[in-house]
Formats: structure tokens, C-alpha cells, sequence
């Protein structure tokens, strides 16, 4: 009764536990993607506002 009990704990594991990790990881490395983007955006424009106020 017990190996029964392990092997339906083990399917139930690789069928749901680890999919929904592996969504987790991706979307966690979408959102650090799309924060460096605006991170790079902001800090581009930053550069432009004090080259600017350095040539005036």
C-alpha cells in the first residue's frame, strides 16, 4: 500500500508540480527581461538630459 501511495505522490509531482514551477521560473525571467528594457530606456534618457544640459 505504501509503494502505491509513493508512486501516486512521484505522478503527481512530474504532472503538476513541476509544470507549474517551470511557468513560474519562465515568467519571473520575462518580468526581469522587461524591467531591464525599461531600466535601459530610462537610463538612456537620463544620459540625454544631462548631455543637454551640459552643452547649454
Amino acid at each position: 500500500m505504501a509503494a502505491t501511495s509513493a508512486i501516486g505522490l512521484l505522478s503527481l509531482l512530474f504532472t503538476i508540480a513541476i509544470p507549474v514551477s517551470i511557468v513560474f521560473l519562465l515568467l519571473w525571467i520575462y518580468q526581469i527581461k522587461r524591467n531591464t528594457e525599461i531600466q535601459v530606456a530610462q537610463n538612456k534618457e537620463i544620459f540625454q538630459l544631462l548631455t543637454k544640459e551640459k552643452i547649454q
